[in-house]
């Protein structure tokens, strides 16, 4: 039982050691606008190359 503890808490410390790789964030698409605040009829995103948000159209994110 000892064992299984064991190599539960390794798995845990190195799990939390590893970067996180699914946090890492996509760029703003063509048709999005990098903005401080996105105007009505946009959604907001968080985007690599884009300082505060990335505006994408409603019309464009559910085609």
């Amino acid at each position: 039982m000892r064992f299984l503890y064991l190599i539960f808490a390794v798995f845990l410390l190195v799990s939390l050691a590893a970067p996180g790789y699914a946090s890492g964030k996509l760029p703003c698409p063509k048709e999005g606008v990098c903005a401080s605040a996105c105007a009505k009829g946009y959604s907001w995103n968080l985007a690599s190359n884009c300082k505060e948000y990335c505006c994408i159209p409603l019309a464009k994110k559910w085609k």
